[in-house]
């Protein structure tokens, strides 16, 4: 049934965006399995503590990961999408961002340092905070704002997946015992660093013409254009990553490990679900909305169904199963997780909508302000919710205030996309599209 509903979505000569679901699916598929093979065996030998120390190290770089990418896999995608026609000004954009995201990484290393001399929490694992520092080379080189721009997703899918195999080998090899928990972040490190340089090798050949150094006009230009979708991703970090650190200030490192745990679980689901259909889908309804707004309005409408027909039944095993895949991916001593991934499995569901309506939805109408405002008030609700629920109920509340939040934001872009004149809660639409769905239509 999946498959005939892409097949009616996919109406209009939109058969590359179907056939680039298809094939980062598979991809995706891979990738998530690697995972579920490396993941069991981590938690098993390094134990929740260590487990817990490696998830606050990963969440305080992913600061810096925002900084140095800067929204660009939205805003240089949008930009990408609408002039890959044109070779001369595609190299130009290819440039000015490479630079820019260099620039950034300069800035962040000596933040960084700075913080690591100065801030105790950081200073006391400081191995591993400066093993998964590491990452962020992998992130400057890595152009996926350009392949999802010219819809060649296929490749971006195929170098992650390079990352997953040097990891999984990786971790087999290396880690042996609990005292190897800091080579779990450095393999990670090395994985998006060779996949980065190999990807922007080949879009150097490929995909971009010559050697352009951009002016600092036309880098300031990147600056400026982005800013609203990087505050927007800032803003992002601080109710998914800043969970973890808020809590790695109010708990124990091991139940930082268990909530770390429940969540991966989670976020790995959702980004097998959901990654491949927000990837191909993005560009194409920016070029949509750009050409007819009701023409991809109507889009939208249909990837929104068809996102909720995959997530709603995953939330709902996430919360009936939660003890037995705790058990299967994480071990006994992670059954702790167990209620904190009841409390999260809405997540899919949640962040499928936030997904289609928010990213899809408002950025690729250019209504960047108001997905800018959106994200401002959800960091308020998430750092007061944690600051009143962490305290006190510590890993529970933390998955409460991030469950809260997650429910706000994907309820707030449903109304921005309605009020849009979209009519996204146009049920005659549903039931006509369905009609002619099960019709063979």
């Amino acid at each position: 049934m999946i498959k005939k509903l892409l097949h009616i979505a996919s109406r209009d000569g939109n058969r590359q965006v179907v056939s680039n679901v298809f094939s980062l699916s598979a991809l995706q598929v891979a990738n998530a399995i690697l995972p579920l093979i490396a993941v069991p065996y981590i938690v098993r030998v390094i134990g929740p503590r260590d487990y817990g120390t490696i998830a606050f190290a990963q969440a305080f770089v992913t600061y810096f990961v925002l900084l140095v990418n800067y929204g660009f896999d939205l805003s240089a995608s949008r930009e990408i999408a609408r002039i890959r026609e044109d070779k001369a000004k595609l190299t130009d954009t290819f440039w000015s961002v490479m630079w820019t995201k260099s620039v950034l990484f300069v800035i962040s290393f000596v933040v960084f340092f700075s913080l690591l001399l100065t801030v105790k929490r950081v200073q006391e694992d400081w191995r591993v905070m400066a093993v998964t520092f590491l990452i962020l080379i992998g992130y400057v080189a890595f152009p996926t704002w350009l392949f999802q721009g010219l819809e060649k997703l296929e490749l971006t899918a195929v170098f992650y997946f390079l990352i997953k195999v040097i990891f999984t080998a990786g971790i087999f090899a290396f880690v042996r015992e609990r005292g190897d928990f800091w080579v779990v972040p450095l393999l990670a490190s090395l994985g998006q660093i060779v996949a980065g340089v190999l990807s922007f090798a080949y879009a150097r050949v490929k995909l971009v013409k010559g050697i352009r150094p951009p002016s600092l006009r036309r880098m300031w230009s990147e600056i400026r254009s982005g800013s609203a979708i990087f505050l927007a991703t800032i803003f992002v970090s601080f109710y998914t990553s800043s969970n973890v650190v808020i809590l790695g200030f109010f708990a124990t490192q091991e139940k930082v490990g268990y909530f770390a745990g429940a969540t991966k679980i989670v976020m790995a689901l959702q980004a097998l679900m959901l990654t491949p259909i927000a990837q191909a889908t993005y560009p194409h309804i920016g070029k949509l909305m750009a050409e007819d707004r009701t023409k991809g309005g109507e889009y939208l409408k249909k990837i929104a169904f068809l996102v909720m027909l995959i997530t709603l039944p995953a939330s709902i095993g996430l919360f009936a199963f939660a003890p037995l895949i705790v058990k299967i991916v994480l071990g006994s001593a992670f059954l702790p997780s167990v209620p904190l991934l009841k409390i999260v499995s809405p997540f899919p569901v949640m962040v499928g909508l936030t997904t289609v309506f928010g990213y899809q939805g408002v950025l690729n109408l250019n209504m960047d302000r108001k997905f800018f405002a959106v994200m401002a008030v959800a960091v308020a609700l998430n750092i007061l919710l944690n600051v009143i629920l962490a305290g006190r109920l510590q890993e529970i509340g933390t998955a409460i205030a991030w469950l809260v939040t997650e429910i706000y934001i994907a309820c707030a872009f449903t109304v921005i996309m309605q009020r849009s004149g979209i009519g996204i809660l146009n049920f005659a639409f549903y039931k006509e599209w369905l009609n002619k769905v099960f019709k063979g239509g």
